[in-house]
This record gives structure tokens, C-alpha cells and sequence, in this order.
């Protein structure tokens, strides 16, 4: 009987999905072995165990922090685990024992996202590229959401560690919630985007793609959300100056809004340059939206056959793409369907199962 360790410090928060939907389904498979979950105190009563082998531990080391490099592995020592799955690439340098990794992108590796002092940004981002192949060097396995990712760290890393390089396909949901509506978009017709505006999102092609279609379309609106920062605000003041009306930057917005919105939306439009997997491509499918994507990274492998692609940085491809959809309602209904066949094909039950054979994996290799 062995003892394992889960990382799950970053278990509120958008990537946390991922981790509450592995312990969920790692507790439906049955086994001799035990688990301890790590959670920061804050969100202690954020997660209950959900079967009888696993149990709860907390801890004030927080990721990024100096507690993470000194508390954190005082907490692993004295566990004694015989494995420990980080569940994120942030982990501490001084914990020496066997481990396992989940790497959810390379978009911290492959682009900037500057919204402060570059010098420190260029500094920290310095120190995260030492640590991430560091993990990769020390991890008996690096599980990835998509073959995209798996391969780009293969490339990244001069094809040295191919052999712990696993894709660990996750899944999208349905969102489970009763829909609010948003008011000010009742009755109309519009496009949709939920997540940062981080450069890397590509969200300023999305803007100016309307700007065109706006031109043929004069009711279409355009509803951005996500958590508003330094680059929504540029976007903000880019339609200003540019003027181009009905655009809506809404914000943080509930699941409950996000549902409403995805099901009367004329679509959800994605132009991201870099995605580890994007689970509203498949929240929307979910919600019988039909879905415009960037053909970049991993999208097409996570949307299918399920979406109009267009390539990312071609504002006057987005464009047509997009009247193309807006005219032809049977394109739409298509979509939709497929868009139902293509979330069947990712389960979280199948992420738990794959996950577990790595830790047995892992089990049987020598430190």
C-alpha cells in the first residue's frame, strides 16, 4: 500500500477545475492505496474528500511565495509520501522525493504578458523557465492536457525527456448552474468571449473583426468577459478611439451568466495564439453555441471537427468567418450537433484512470 500526495493548493481557482474533477473521479477507482490532499488553509472548507482513502491536510504556502521553497516541503517530509502529484509546475526546490507533474501549456514559456515593470517580469519569468525544467529534469512523468502540449515540451526541451512526456486528456462540462440572464443583451444578437485579455488571447483580433462585421451588421454587439486589468482596459479604450459601438466589456461574470449568455449567443469566438486545452470552447458546445476558433495550438484538437476555424493574427478571415455563420442558420444548427458529438469524446473518468496508471507508473521506478 502506497501513500500519495496531491498538490491542490490552486484548487479555487479556474485551473482548480481540473484538480476537483481528478480527486472526484480518483475516488471511484478502487485501490489499496491512500491519499492526502493538500489545500491552503484559506480554502480549507473549499473541498471535502469524496471517498474514505483520502483525507485533507493545509498549509500556509502559498505558490509563488518563499513559505512554498521552505514550508511546503517540511509538510511532504513529514507526510512520508511515496509519490506526490503537483498538480501545477510551482513546487519546491528541496523536496527531493518521487513526483509526478502536471504542465497545463507553454504559454508562460512561449509569450509575455507584460502589465507591469518588464525588468521584474523579464526576471521572474527567468527564475519560472529554470524551475520548469527543473520539475521536467526531477518529474517521473509530465501529464499534459493535449498532445499540443505534450509535443511542444518535447521541442521545448531538445526531445531529452520524451519518454515522460504523457498527454492526460481533461474534459470540458456543462456548467452546472440555473442561467441568470444578462439584461442588456436580452433581445439582441451578439458574439461572445470568456477568459483574460492577456495578449496571448489574441482578444484585440476579436474587436476589430467586429469592427467589420459591425459594418453589415449594425445590431450585432459584442460581449467580452473576464476579469477586468490593464489589457481590457486597452481594449476599451481602443473601440473608443476607433469608434466602434456595442462593444461590451462586461467583466467577472457568474457561471450562472456565463450559461445564459453561451445559450443565446450567435456564437463563441475564440482567437487565442496559445491555449493548453480551453474548456469554454467546450462549455459552449455544451450550451448549443456554435463555436468560431483561432487554428492555433491545441484548439482544433480540442474543438474537432466542431468549429470555423481561422488563422489567428487574419482579422479579415475572423471577419468572413463569422458572416459566413451569421448567414447560413443551417451552418449554425451543424455546428451545434457536432458540437454534441465532440464533448462526448473527453472524460473526466478517463483523465482519472490515466492519471492513476501514472502514479503506478511512477510507483515501480527506482528514485
Amino acid at each position: 500500500m502506497s501513500h500519495i500526495v496531491i498538490d491542490a493548493r490552486r484548487i479555487n481557482s479556474s485551473t482548480g477545475h481540473y484538480t476537483q474533477k481528478l480527486l472526484e473521479h480518483l475516488g471511484k477507482i478502487p485501490t489499496e492505496h491512500t491519499y492526502t490532499v493538500i489545500v491552503l488553509e484559506k480554502e480549507k472548507d473549499h473541498y471535502q474528500p469524496t471517498s474514505d482513502n483520502m483525507r485533507v491536510v493545509t498549509t500556509t504556502a502559498d505558490h509563488y511565495t518563499f513559505a512554498e521553497q521552505l514550508l511546503l516541503p517540511i509538510l511532504l517530509y513529514r507526510l512520508k509520501p511515496d509519490i506526490v502529484h503537483f498538480t501545477m509546475p510551482q513546487q519546491p526546490i528541496l523536496w527531493f522525493g518521487k513526483r509526478v507533474t502536471t504542465i497545463h501549456d507553454t504559454t508562460l514559456i512561449r509569450y509575455e504578458n507584460i502589465d507591469g515593470n518588464k525588468y521584474v517580469y523579464k526576471l521572474q519569468k527567468a527564475i519560472f523557465t529554470f524551475l520548469m525544467r527543473n520539475v521536467i529534469w526531477r518529474s517521473k512523468s509530465i501529464l499534459s492536457p493535449t498532445k499540443y502540449v505534450s509535443n511542444d515540451l518535447d521541442k521545448w526541451t531538445g526531445h531529452l525527456y520524451t519518454n515522460k512526456l504523457l498527454t492526460v486528456k481533461i474534459a470540458g462540462d456543462a456548467i452546472e448552474a440555473e442561467p441568470v440572464p444578462v439584461e442588456e443583451f436580452k433581445g439582441k444578437q451578439f458574439l461572445f468571449w470568456v477568459g483574460n485579455a492577456f495578449p496571448y488571447k489574441n482578444v484585440d483580433k476579436i474587436v476589430k473583426a467586429f469592427a467589420i462585421v459591425k459594418k453589415q451588421r449594425p445590431d450585432l454587439h459584442l460581449a467580452l468577459a473576464g476579469k477586468r486589468d490593464l489589457f481590457y482596459d486597452e481594449l476599451e479604450a481602443y473601440a473608443e478611439a476607433h469608434d466602434i459601438p456595442d462593444v461590451h466589456i462586461l467583466g467577472y461574470i457568474s457561471d450562472e451568466e456565463k450559461m445564459w449568455l453561451m445559450r443565446h449567443a450567435q456564437a463563441y469566438v475564440v482567437a487565442s495564439l496559445s491555449e493548453g486545452f480551453h474548456m469554454p470552447l467546450h462549455e459552449a458546445m455544451y450550451e448549443n453555441c456554435p463555436v468560431i476558433s483561432s487554428n492555433a495550438t491545441c484548439l482544433p484538437e480540442v474543438a474537432g471537427d466542431a468549429a470555423l476555424y481561422f488563422e489567428p493574427n487574419n482579422v479579415d478571415q475572423l471577419a468572413d468567418t463569422i458572416l459566413r455563420l451569421l448567414d447560413n442558420p443551417a451552418l449554425a444548427k451543424e455546428l451545434v450537433k457536432k458540437g454534441q458529438q465532440q464533448v462526448k469524446k473527453f472524460s473526466w473518468t478517463r483523465t482519472a484512470e490515466q492519471t492513476y496508471d501514472a502514479y503506478l507508473r511512477a510507483l515501480r521506478q527506482k528514485q
